[in-house]
This record gives C-alpha cells, sequence and structure tokens, in this order.
C-alpha cells in the first residue's frame, strides 16, 4: 500500500510541476503578445507622428508657394491697361490667396503671427474677387483701387520674404518639429532655447501690426465688423427708467403689472448694440412671460419675446389673418408701410419678415421680424436689428435701364409673374437697387435681381415652398 501512495504522490507532484509549466508559457506567451502589441502601436504611433510632421511640411511647403504666387501676380496687374487684361489675373489671385490661407491654416501654430497672416491672406482673397467682378463688368480700376493693390503688394511681400527665410534654414538641414511648434506657444518665443524658426514665424505678426484697413466689396472687410447701427448713431443716451416709458408704450402700459430690469450691455464692448435689458410681468400673469431689449442710444426696441405657453389645440388663423395682425402691431408702434416677404410657421406660431416700402420701392436691408400666435393673431415675438442697423434716408440712384431692357438681361424662357423695385444688400453690406423679377423656371419659383444702372444680374434666389414657409436659398 505503501508502494501504490508513493506513486501517487509522484504523480501528484508531476502534475503540479506540468502546471506550473503550463501557467508560465501561458505567462510568457501572454507577455510576449503584450509586448508585441506595444511594439506594434508604438510603431503605429510613430508612422502617424511622421505622416503629420510630412503632411504639416508641405502644408507649409505650399502655402509659401501660393505666397510667392501672389506677390508675382499682384505686380503684373499693374501692368495691365484694359479690365479684360486685369480680370483674368485678379481671378488667379483670388485662388492663390485662398489656397495659401488653407495651407497656413492647417499648421499647429496658435500664435498670433498665423492668425495676422491668415486675416491678411482672408482680405486679399476678398479684394481680389471684388476687382475681378469689376474687371468683368467692363469698370477700369480707380486711383484708390491701384494704392490697395500696391500696399498689398507690399504685405504680400513681406510675408513671402518671412516664409521663405523659413524655408532657407530648412534647406540648410534645420528640420522644424512640428510637435515642438506647437508646444512653444506665445509664452516661450524669445526665451533662450526657441528654435530660430519659431522666432521667424512670430516676426510674421510684426510685419502686420500696421496694415491698413481695407474697405472694398468683401464678408472680410473691417469696414463691415465696424459697422455702427444708423438708428442709434449720434442719438441721446437714455436712462433706464427711460427705458421703462420705452417698455410699456410698446407692449401696452395697461396690459402690464411690473417691470423689471434684468442688465446691461457694457458700452466699452466693440461692435454691439449697447441695451437695457427688462423682465415684464402681465397683469393676468404672476411670474416675468416678457422679455425684452431697448437700445440705450435712442430708446428702440431690439427684441421682445413673450413666452408664455399657449394652447394650440383649437383653431388657427390663416396666415392672412397673421399678416395683418403682424402689420396693424408694426404700423401702432411707428413701422408704417411694412411689406411682408418671407414667413415660417412653427408649433403655433408663425415669424413673418418685413421690409418698408418707400415710393414703391423695397427696402430689404431694413428687415423686421414679427412672431404671431396662430391661436389668437397676438404678437408674440419682435426683432428689429437690420432696421436698427441699416435704415436711414436713401438717396437713389437715376434709373438707367428700362424694365424691359432689364427684363432681357434674363433667360427668355424664365416666366415673370411680378416686378419690384428693391434695393437689396450685397455681402459686403453695399446697397444697389433693383428690378426685382419674381416667377417661374423649368416649374421651380426663382427670383432674379438685375441692377437698374448697370444691367448686372446682382442675385439669383430660389424660393423654397413648403406646408409650413417660404423661404428662400
Amino acid at each position: 500500500m505503501s508502494s501504490l501512495g508513493e506513486k501517487n504522490n509522484k504523480l501528484l507532484e508531476w502534475k503540479k510541476r506540468l502546471s506550473s509549466v503550463h501557467m508560465y508559457s501561458i505567462t510568457i506567451v501572454a507577455l510576449a503578445l503584450a509586448l508585441g502589441f506595444g511594439i506594434y502601436q508604438y510603431k503605429q504611433k510613430l508612422n502617424y507622428r511622421q505622416y503629420l510632421q510630412n503632411r504639416f511640411q508641405q502644408a507649409f511647403y505650399e502655402a509659401a508657394t501660393y505666397v510667392d504666387n501672389v506677390d508675382n501676380l499682384l505686380a503684373k496687374t499693374k501692368l495691365t491697361k484694359d479690365p479684360e487684361q486685369s480680370a483674368p489675373i485678379f481671378a488667379q489671385i483670388w485662388k492663390d490667396a485662398a489656397a495659401a490661407q488653407e495651407n497656413l491654416g492647417e499648421l499647429p501654430y496658435q500664435h498670433a503671427s498665423v492668425s495676422s497672416a491668415l486675416k491678411f491672406l482672408s482680405q486679399l482673397s476678398d479684394f481680389s474677387f471684388s476687382m475681378t467682378n469689376k474687371a468683368i463688368d467692363g469698370l477700369q480700376l480707380d486711383e484708390e483701387d491701384w494704392e490697395k493693390v500696391s500696399r498689398l503688394q507690399m504685405y504680400a511681400q513681406t510675408l513671402s520674404k518671412e516664409l521663405n527665410d523659413i524655408k532657407k534654414d530648412i534647406n540648410d538641414g534645420k528640420r522644424i518639429d512640428w510637435e515642438e511648434v506647437e508646444k512653444g506657444g506665445e509664452e516661450k518665443l524669445g526665451k533662450e532655447g526657441a528654435t530660430k524658426i519659431t522666432g521667424s514665424l512670430a516676426e510674421v505678426s510684426k510685419q502686420f501690426q500696421d496694415m491698413p484697413q481695407l474697405i472694398y466689396d468683401g464678408p472680410f472687410s473691417d469696414h463691415i465688423e465696424r459697422m455702427e447701427p444708423r438708428m442709434t448713431r449720434d442719438k441721446k443716451k437714455i436712462t433706464k427708467e427711460e427705458g421703462k416709458k420705452v417698455v410699456e408704450k410698446f407692449i401696452g402700459k395697461d396690459k402690464i403689472a411690473s417691470i423689471k430690469p434684468t442688465g446691461e450691455t457694457d458700452t466699452k464692448v466693440e461692435h454691439t448694440i449697447p441695451v437695457y435689458s427688462y423682465e415684464v410681468v402681465l397683469k393676468d400673469q404672476k411670474d416675468p412671460t416678457i422679455a425684452i431689449d431697448v437700445t440705450q442710444q435712442g430708446g428702440l426696441v431690439l427684441w421682445m419675446l413673450n413666452y408664455t405657453d399657449k394652447d394650440t389645440s383649437g383653431k388657427e388663423l390663416t396666415l392672412d389673418e397673421a399678416r395683418k395682425k403682424a402689420e396693424k402691431f408694426l404700423e401702432e408702434r411707428d413701422y408704417p408701410n411694412m411689406k411682408a416677404s418671407y414667413y415660417e410657421k412653427v408649433d403655433g406660431t408663425v415669424v413673418i419678415n418685413f421690409a418698408p416700402q418707400e415710393d414703391k420701392v423695397i427696402m430689404y436691408p431694413d428687415l423686421i421680424k414679427v412672431k404671431v400666435s396662430m391661436e389668437d393673431g397676438e404678437v408674440i415675438g419682435f426683432e428689429s436689428l437690420g432696421y436698427i442697423m441699416m435704415h436711414h434716408d436713401r438717396k437713389l440712384p437715376e434709373i438707367k435701364l428700362t424694365q424691359e431692357e432689364a427684363r432681357n438681361k434674363i433667360k427668355q424662357d424664365f416666366k415673370i409673374k411680378k416686378v419690384n423695385l428693391a434695393v437689396i444688400p450685397l455681402e459686403s453690406k453695399r446697397e444697389v437697387l433693383c428690378y426685382e423679377f419674381k416667377g417661374e423656371y423649368e416649374n421651380n419659383p426663382y427670383i432674379v435681381y438685375i441692377n437698374v444702372e448697370s444691367g448686372k444680374q446682382e442675385k439669383i434666389l430660389q424660393i423654397i415652398q413648403s406646408k409650413d414657409s417660404v423661404l428662400t436659398q
């Protein structure tokens, strides 16, 4: 029996050893797999890092090349004599400046230097687009235009030189580590150990600090960013108590239980319309249900919203009934002769866009939006930003084209249903007087605007109609 017991013990001991060896082998394999996966991940990270390095390097070289092209093209424009000669060159500048902006914007560098260069390229691209359109219309560039071309070329030369200095450093073996450039940040510039390349990038912003403001037909024009509201210009600043009187008149004193000031805009903040803000409790309510802003200069209502819940389960007004309610509301608040244009219905309400009509001319820049409850016709929303920004006494240009001559600028198979005269804003906020042709082409509704002076087709809008809205795009 003892012999059998010894054999069993040896067998158990052997199994334990085998199990230990097996577990050890599994551990070794697992560690090997983990190590292998780690090495693979590390190599993948290195490959991806190298890919990013190469992409940033490529973007930098392409940006530099496009800036060089722009510099040369700006010089060439000065040799052109006629609009048909300058148009294709300005078109190429527009394209190359946009491409340079796109590539420079890819670089992982957040210092103000890149922002300054990007803004310059945006302005240059939009200025060139404006000059292209001017040349296409057969108009000669005036003296002011050529002065801008000279200044833009000077800054293009500056940017080109800085970028080429960096390229020279790279070609001399000073490779850019874009991760270090990104980490460098503004706080490390100028400190000991900062790379010459990083410093060169920082130099770009210094060259652009005195870049002049440009005024031209383009969305990045500085004068648009700094536009002053026409309706509040040179108007007396009112007090908060005077603002409450404006609120009482606008909503109706007999409807109001209380008015509470809730804040005001900091007048030192640039490009904002300073306002006083108020909450209004109506006589049939316990809590504030109306928010309203009044401009500090001139005391005009900028916007109003009544957020009382409405029961929309009953019968709705027609759109025509809602429009009439809105028109009456505007007329009672000294906004006469307002013409409704586009609308959109949402959740038992309708938002209608209105523009003033003066001497049979629609003034589209002076937009007012009115929100009406389709349940009872109550006006529950009002916004007059476009009106406050743009409304003024206009001196309209002489109409040089007859309606028939303007109609001949449009395809003959465009079926015209209605014609108006209208002032429309361009992207630059410059205004033009146009014939507004409303009609259909291939069974789709469109609006075509033809300039009354030049006959230029300024805009084509497609009317998007649905069950609940009439909009344009």
